[in-house]
């Protein structure tokens, strides 16, 4: 008995073939890609907009004649704070728009993952309002069966 040649093959990886097409998957991770990478972006700029006035305020301190202010010690720690969180801010935001790329080609399905998950976390993403529901979106779609095994 031969054969049939247009009989599907049986799948031997254990994964579940892929239905549809990479472009329905691509379409699908679109939405919560762009979501994040416009709230990053929006958050980045706000992170340097920070960076720029700590800075300033930082110089204009060190700039101040006379003796200083008991209270400056205080203003100079938050100063200090406020550089310092601009400065996660702007490098969480700078992984999350990679992952947002790595997303949108369906490479790397863990980072992809991961950047839904950083674009959660307040203390990383920089607009961390924004970065919760299109980051749960995110990960929603990505537990797609149907998006999942477009991943390379």
């Amino acid at each position: 008995m031969s054969q049939n040649p247009y009989q599907s093959q049986p799948n031997t990886s254990g994964q579940m073939p892929p239905s549809g097409n990479s472009a329905s998957a691509a379409s699908k991770v679109k939405g919560p890609a762009l979501g994040m990478l416009i709230s990053t972006i929006v958050g980045m700029l706000l992170a340097l907009l920070g960076l720029a006035l700590n800075v300033l305020g930082l110089g204009l301190i060190a700039a101040a004649d006379g003796p200083p202010p008991p209270e400056m010690a205080s203003i100079l720690g938050q100063g200090v704070a406020g550089l310092v969180q601009s400065v996660i801010g702007l490098i969480g935001g700078g992984v999350i728009i990679f992952g947002c790329l790595k997303m949108m080609k369906l490479q790397s399905y863990s980072f992809a993952f991961t950047t839904c998950i950083l674009a959660m976390i307040p203390c990383i993403s920089p607009c961390c309002l924004l970065g919760i529901p299109f980051g749960i979106w995110g990960l929603v779609v990505l537990n797609d069966p149907q998006v999942k095994n477009f991943y390379r």
